[in-house]
């Protein structure tokens, strides 16, 4: 599917459920042109990610009960833009496989960039497992995917990392994974994970960083940089806190200097101007949000003065 088949068909369909009336015209300029989505290389490597990918545990968890079709439209739609990466984590068997069969439809299979990870427990009440537990884990999600080798596979939350970077080694040694990794999403484990990309230097890491959680960038993203780490950012909108600061607040006639034409996208595109940052996933279930998180990877970015004119304009209002 063509990008402007997608924007047509989206459009098409929009108009019949009365939505297109809601959607700022620039967004809608947006979705009718067709630029090129911006991608980073993984450190030390010629592989290019695009800027912006798909987090996919809301989609992928109520599967069961929708059944695949929410999640194949949104995975269309992510791929006819031009994006790949799609970050998952330990689910339940029955969870993984139907999620497995939609990774595996031949239209996109190959054009994919698909985190998994291990060490937590599947139920996600962040117990950690055992070695072999682990070990289970990384073969259940490279056989019901069928990523052989697997794209890049994440220590979660850093737990009991002590036990399972050995394993992660030992299965890029073997071939069994490109990149090994491991990931934070709170700020109060940064200071651990600034410790452990010193003591486990990591392929790729993956982190929070947004407006609303700043922090990465005093030590985490300068440490990437220096040390040629790739960076995925995780909950780029601080679990929706972003959005209740900036609720039924207009958006600064200047961001129109950069292509911006929602408050979403004003963080977004202060996180990618990031030159640490080789890709974000964003979580959404809803086509419309999917499509204009996507469309902040194309287009103009804001410098350095920009971004400091960002952050002193979102630090202003009230709420913080």
């Amino acid at each position: 599917m063509s990008n402007h088949h997608s924007r047509r068909t989206f459009l098409k369909t929009a108009t019949g459920l009365g939505i297109v009336s809601s959607i700022p015209t620039p967004l809608l300029a947006q979705m009718n042109a067709t630029p090129p989505l911006i991608k980073r290389a993984i450190p030390g490597t010629s592989e290019m990610l695009p800027i912006v990918g798909f987090g996919s545990s809301a989609a992928v968890m109520p599967i069961m009960q929708t059944g695949p079709e929410p999640v194949l439209e949104l995975i269309e739609l992510m791929v006819s833009l031009g994006a790949s990466v799609i970050d998952t984590a330990p689910r339940p068997l029955d969870v993984d496989t139907a999620f497995g069969k939609v990774l595996q439809d031949r239209r996109w299979k190959d054009k994919l960039f698909v985190t998994s990870k291990m060490g937590r427990s599947d139920d996600r009440n962040n117990r950690s497992v055992t070695k072999q537990q682990a070990i289970d884990q990384v073969n259940q999600t490279r056989r019901l995917f069928d990523r052989r080798p697997a794209d890049v596979i994440f220590v979660d939350s850093m737990l009991d990392l002590d036990i399972h970077w050995p394993t992660l080694l030992e299965l890029k040694d073997k071939g069994d994974t490109r990149y090994i990794g491991y990931t934070m999403s709170n700020t109060s484990g940064h200071a651990d994970m600034i410790a452990n990309m010193k003591k486990y230097p990591p392929d790729i890491i993956a982190v929070n960083y947004s407006l609303v959680e700043p922090e990465a960038e005093q030590q985490i993203l300068p440490m990437a940089r220096d040390m040629g780490i790739g960076v995925i950012i995780i909950t780029p909108f601080g679990g929706g806190d972003y959005f209740m600061r900036v609720r039924n607040r207009p958006l600064p006639d200047w961001t129109a200097d950069f292509d911006c034409t929602s408050w979403a996208q004003f963080n977004l595109k202060y996180v990618m101007s990031e030159p640490a940052v080789t890709s974000i996933v964003t979580e959404t279930t809803k086509p419309y949000h999917l499509e204009e998180n996507i469309l902040t990877g194309t287009g103009r970015l804001p410098n350095e003065e920009t971004r400091k004119r960002m952050k002193q304009h979102f630090d202003s209002l009230p709420g913080r």
